[in-house]
């Protein structure tokens, strides 16, 4: 009964006190603020706010900064989240640029303050900071060390030199690489001694890191320890000892670059080749001509451009027997480093290469025999009018060409004939050669395949078809030559422009005199331009501007003669006729007024209406001749009256 009693009241104290903590608990939850008291018992801050809270109050006390006064009301509830805490706190002080305030968290207990301590000293450029944060490059955190090396770096604190040489000692093989970086970056030439050590680092990317280094620092002295380098077990440290042995020794690094053209990996010898090309080494002659032989394309290829480069006429024998190699890029430098090596003596070598399998190699024997002897294509050029490939048939007509204008003996005939079909093809590009060969062969007979072209889908081809029909003087494009006038494309209207000037001469100013008015000022431009070829500038000015005062004129004309009398009414209207005369010889010669000449439906209304106006002036002069004889009195009645009165 005892024990039932026991357990019934230690239950009942366990509720009541569980109740008044809970209470408690409410209550300090409702309190302001601004409090000063503690909510929390049997807790205690960490470490980051307590140091946070210790700067922000001095911040205040020195500097008066208002704005993190609620920040710090709000200290209880950011206890349980000190990192973001803080990390607001220095966004605050960054803000604000409180430096003072933000230096002092560079000696913080927690890592993660003192790493974001750097950070915003390094974003406000606080440069008075750098010898509090030098020390740090000895701080025991790894991420701290960095950040250091980091802003200083940023900051170009060349004073920072002689604390960071000591990191290349580091376990950490992030922090002796980036104490290279920052050394290389603050070009401290003195650190070389403390890095060719690192040349034997176990770390692959130390290594690297070190050679890299010791290259852009041009330390000459290193040279032996990267040259040991060129057995590393690593391909990669290999490729780039042998890189920096170039740059750093020139041509003294040729034997031991020389050595790698037997290295096992491909990508070494590859590289070797290329930094014995760069270096135009002659030496390395014999050992690259044995790998023309290799059973890899790529070494095979950059061996020919080696001995090319370093005219290696001695591997001309092997070189040619590369024309038949099996890979199509061997073939193709083959053909380029004969044409170097042997220059003409190489064509009869490469005439056979016109009909290779693949399209690249036939054009680059194209190419190559049209540099050397270009009248030794000329039996193959019509055939390869017929290449399956666009760019061979296109280099192909270009070459016609060229020929015609060095009035080369082609078979002039057969070549238009095989070029007029092309005008068909699908390809835009096979279109405009073939239009522009035409053109320059002067193959009138092909005119009425090219004017279809005027209306081509492609804007290169319609140009090009334009210019063509004007050269070949086809008169029957004329119609859709102006429709062209008005074309959506300003080049389309010029070179419609031209072609009409081409082929009309003077006839064509009318026709494109509105082009004057145009709304690109390209088009005005070429259209004034083209004009002052086939015109006098000052007479079509005056031309022009008689024509204005004619225009002015002859409506006043019409009306002159109804207020002259005698002589001087048959003059009026002598002058008349010759105002309207010459009113239509000058509409017709003025380029300007296209809309006034004969024919047209504003000179027809004008020359109608200022006639009109003639006539009405005829017909009142008239009206008022009539009435004035009918109504006049007589003489003799005037004179009886006289003598009447006088008696």
């Amino acid at each position: 009964m005892k024990i039932i009693l026991y357990f019934i009241f230690s239950l009942i104290l366990i509720l009541v006190n569980h109740t008044v903590l809970a209470e408690q608990t409410q209550h300090c939850t409702n309190r302001s603020s601004g409090s000063e008291k503690r909510c929390l018992t049997g807790k205690k801050e960490d470490k980051g706010s307590k140091s946070a809270k210790k700067v922000l109050v001095q911040s205040q006390k020195k500097e008066n900064v208002p704005a993190i006064a609620p920040t710090l009301k709000n200290t209880k509830k950011n206890l349980s989240n000190s990192k973001s805490y803080v990390l607001q706190l220095l966004q605050s002080l960054a803000e604000q640029r409180a430096i003072p305030s933000i230096t002092p968290l560079l000696q913080d207990s927690e890592p993660y303050v003192r790493n974001a301590a750097i950070e915003v000293l390094g974003q406000l450029g606080a440069k008075e900071a750098i010898p509090r944060i030098i020390p740090l490059l000895q701080d025991k955190d790894s991420s701290v060390r960095n950040k250091a090396i980091e802003v200083l770096v940023q900051f170009r604190a060349k004073e920072a030199i002689p604390s960071i040489i000591p990191l290349l000692q580091e376990k950490d093989s992030k922090v002796r690489i980036s104490a290279m970086e920052a050394l290389l970056q603050l070009e401290a030439k003195e650190a070389i001694p403390t890095i060719i050590p690192l040349l034997k680092d176990n770390e692959s990317t130390v290594r690297m890191a070190a050679i890299y280094t010791l290259s852009e620092l041009r330390a000459k002295e290193a040279a032996y320890g990267i040259t040991e380098l060129l057995k590393d077990n690593d391909s990669n440290i290999r490729i780039r000892a042998m890189e920096a042995l170039g740059l750093l020794q020139g041509k003294e690094a040729l034997p031991g670059i020389i050595s790698l053209l037997k290295d096992k990996d491909d990508n070494v010898r590859l590289s070797a080749i290329k930094a014995l090309k760069d270096l135009d080494a002659k030496e390395a002659v014999p050992s690259i001509i044995l790998l023309l032989h290799d059973s890899n394309a790529n070494m095979r290829a950059s061996a020919i451009g080696l001995l090319r480069k370093v005219k290696a006429k001695e591997a001309i024998p092997r070189i040619t027997l590369l024309l038949q190699d099996s890979n199509s890029g061997v073939r193709s430098d083959a053909i380029s480093a004969l044409e170097d090596l042997q220059g003409e003596n190489a064509v009869p070598s490469i005439i056979p290469l016109l009909n290779d399998l693949v399209a690249s190699v036939r054009l680059q024997a194209i190419n190559s025999i049209s540099r050397l002897q270009e009248k030794e294509l000329i039996p193959h050029l019509v055939s390869l009018l017929h290449d399956n490939d666009d760019q061979v048939r296109i280099r192909a007509m270009e070459l016609l060409t060229q020929l015609q204008e060095k009035n080369a003996a082609i078979p002039k005939k057969e070549a238009i004939s095989n070029v007029m079909p092309l005008l068909q093809n699908n390809e835009k590009s096979i279109r405009y050669t073939a239009v522009t060969t035409l053109k320059e062969f002067q193959a009138k007979e092909a005119i009425p395949s090219i004017i279809p072209l005027l209306q081509d889908s492609d804007y290169d081809v319609r140009l090009a078809a334009i210019e063509a029909v004007a050269k070949l003087q086809a008169k029957e494009a004329i119609p859709t030559l102006v429709f062209f006038l008005k074309d959506y494309e300003p080049k389309i209207r010029i070179g419609a422009m031209n072609a009409l000037i081409e082929l009309q001469g003077k006839e064509a100013i009318h026709i494109i005199a509105p082009l004057l008015t145009d709304e690109v000022i390209d088009v005005r431009n070429a259209t004034k331009e083209r004009l002052s070829q086939i015109q006098n500038p000052l007479l079509t000015a005056l031309i022009n501007k008689t024509f204005i005062v004619l225009m002015v004129i002859c409506p006043i004309l019409a009306f002159l003669p109804l207020f002259l009398t005698d002589k001087k009414f048959f003059v009026s209207i002598a002058v008349f006729i010759a105002s309207i005369f010459f009113f239509r010889m000058f509409a017709d010669l003025s380029p300007y007024y296209p809309q006034f000449k004969k024919g047209a439906t504003w000179g027809g209304i004008y020359q109608m209406g200022v006639l009109f106006v003639f006539a009405i002036s005829m017909f009142l002069k008239l009206i008022w001749y009539i009435v004035a004889n009918v109504f006049k009195r007589s003489p003799d009645i005037d004179e009886d009256n006289i003598n009447a009165k006088l008696n």
